[in-house]
């Protein structure tokens, strides 16, 4: 195999004096990409001074975490946002050593199984009523962690495999699975929190749910109990639907919330990062 002349270069400059040069290496290896920063910690790594290893692993630590944001702002410019990987990178951005294989696979096994038990047939109501009886009953999603105070009660990753979570992270797990087998579940945002609603082919509203309560169904005359139930002040002109890409940007906010409980602030750094691209907008 032919020696890779720049890249032994870059690996020595990584813990250069300077901080103009660092950034040069650190931007050189983004446009590398990921593959790049894997052959660095298996074939160079483990041959590296032990006083440095350290350090390098830092410093390719937060090339890792401007990779995914990097992508993370591709996907958030198209009109409408995947969200399963929208909630990955968001993941891969506060720990990157998520396992995305392990990550998708687990989405992908549930989701199969919910499409499976919904079927084709079934009117919006039959089908939240299943979805949410396996949500809640047989993969028993439930809150761990209601303080949130805790990452690991955040992460989706770690949500998905082990179904416990803060409350924000639940209901980002329930528009997680409800959007990848097509339910058309959206947040209506409103300062401060935001409510599940099922939508009709033109976008209005048909119901409200309180996952709170395992996903029960709710009209708009019940709307303004809702708001009394969680502490809220019902006002119908702060109300809005929003697209998945919101979504995307309540979880960056939680994270951020949660690292800053737990002092880790390089991360809380990150979360902020992300949360610029979405204009800075608040919506916990």
């Amino acid at each position: 195999m032919k020696q890779d002349n720049e890249l032994i270069s870059l690996i020595t400059l990584m813990d250069d004096s300077d901080s103009v040069v660092r950034k040069a290496v650190r931007d050189r290896l983004i446009e590398r990409g990921q593959d790049t920063i894997e052959l660095i910690e298996r074939q160079y790594l483990p041959g590296s001074p032990e006083d440095k290893k350290e350090l390098y692993l830092s410093f390719l630590d937060e090339v890792k975490a401007d990779i995914a944001t990097g992508k993370l702002s591709s996907l958030i410019e198209s009109p409408q946002p995947m969200l399963d990987l929208g909630l990955y990178y968001v993941t891969r951005v506060a720990d990157t050593t998520t396992d995305e294989g392990l990550y998708f696979t687990t989405l992908e096994a549930l989701s199969e199984e919910i499409s499976l038990e919904i079927g084709e047939d079934k009117t919006s109501v039959e089908s939240v009523k299943i979805f949410n009886y396996l949500f809640f009953n047989r993969f028993r999603f439930h809150h761990t962690d209601v303080q949130m105070q805790q990452s690991e009660s955040a992460l989706i990753d770690r949500v998905l495999l082990s179904r416990g979570g803060n409350p924000v992270a639940i209901s980002l797990a329930y528009f997680l699975l409800s959007r990848s087998v097509g339910l058309p579940i959206y947040p209506l945002c409103f300062p401060g929190g935001f409510v599940p609603v099922y939508l009709d082919n033109e976008g209005k509203i048909v119901f409200y749910l309180n996952i709170f309560k395992q996903g029960s169904i709710f009209l708009e005359e019940t709307l303004m109990q809702f708001f009394e139930d969680i502490g809220m002040v019902y006002n119908p002109e702060a109300l809005k639907i929003e697209e998945e890409r919101a979504l995307v940007a309540i979880y960056a906010e939680l994270l951020g919330y949660i690292y800053k409980s737990e002092e880790n602030f390089q991360i809380v750094s990150r979360m902020e990062k992300i949360s610029e691209l979405f204009g800075g907008r608040r919506f916990l």
